[in-house]
């Protein structure tokens, strides 16, 4: 479980990035943008919490 939940993160922390590297190439934020990068962003944190506190 805590392999899945550490791949989970990392694949949900690659697609913020990238989504942070389109909106940066594209110039402009539109309302789904930031839907997108507070999704990403906030099960990426809680995958990586859930990893660590696995690890205890």
């Amino acid at each position: 479980m805590k392999a899945y939940l550490l791949v989970t993160g990392l694949l949900f922390a690659l697609i913020f990035a990238a989504h942070v590297w389109e909106v940066v190439d594209r110039q402009r934020v539109f309302a789904s943008d930031i839907l997108v990068l507070g999704v990403c962003a906030g099960l990426s944190v809680w995958a990586w919490r859930l990893g660590r506190n696995r690890a205890s």
